[in-house]
């Protein structure tokens, strides 16, 4: 086996990366967010219907605190292990979640 095909194998996982901000639409793939300054929002995926899979992880920023949190939202009727929001409160605090069913993201 060529080196170049293991390569293009290993290479096939390669996550998007985005810098999160306050009211912000999260992405599959890392969203990471900078200092808050404050208490902030994001919305996970929903009005383009995430696929069965997707995996949305979120990183909070280095202020993080039980002021200065970081809520996640789900998108419509959707929910997070039966929520409707998670609130990250803690500095650098991350989770993942991944959309398992029609409606539905579970935290891992």
């Amino acid at each position: 086996c060529a080196m170049s095909r293991l390569k293009t194998y290993i290479g096939a996982g390669t996550l998007s990366v985005t810098s999160g901000s306050n009211a912000a639409t999260l992405a599959a793939g890392v969203n990471y967010f900078g200092a808050h300054g404050g208490a902030i929002s994001a919305t996970l995926p929903g009005s383009s219907a995430p696929s069965v899979g997707d995996s949305v992880k979120i990183k909070a920023g280095s202020d993080c605190s039980s002021t200065n949190t970081l809520t996640v939202n789900v998108y419509a009727n959707h929910t997070i292990d039966g929520q409707s929001s998670i609130v990250l409160e803690s500095p650098y605090a991350a989770v993942e979640c991944v959309y398992v069913v029609s409606g539905s993201w579970r935290v891992f």
